[in-house]
């Protein structure tokens, strides 16, 4: 079974159809279980109503619907997240992402190349 980490980034891709949101719609559709921190979550969900606030409602009915399992972080994620801030050049969202993917050791799928720099399984696109 191939599970998958979702970062912010390919989910606003795939919800706003920018250039990079066919290669993360095949990423998704090969994973068979897809995993979202709540913070990531309320994330999206900022992003979506500010830059298509008159799509705000079906966008966010989509993804709060949708497959993602969305896991609440715990204070072992919240520990990994903080540890992650000072380690790596990753904002709030991601070391949330960064967390779950540890915690679950799970691949994280993101268009974030900061992450490379991280002791995580990354999938990111082909450098374009």
């Amino acid at each position: 079974m191939t599970m998958l980490a979702l970062d912010t980034s390919p989910i606003i891709s795939l919800y706003l159809g920018e250039p990079t949101s066919a290669w993360v719609l095949d990423q998704i559709q090969r994973a068979d279980a897809l995993r979202m921190s709540t913070l990531n979550l309320a994330e999206c969900l900022i992003i979506l109503q500010q830059r298509r606030p008159e799509q705000f409602a079906d966008l966010s009915r989509r993804l709060l619907t949708s497959s993602i399992e969305f896991i609440a972080p715990d204070t072992a994620q919240a520990t990994l997240a903080a540890d992650a801030r000072m380690r790596y050049p990753l904002n709030l969202g991601d070391c949330f992402a960064y967390a779950l993917a540890r915690v679950q050791n799970l691949p994280l799928l993101t268009l974030d190349r900061d992450f490379r720099t991280t002791d995580l399984h990354v999938i990111l696109p082909p450098p374009s």
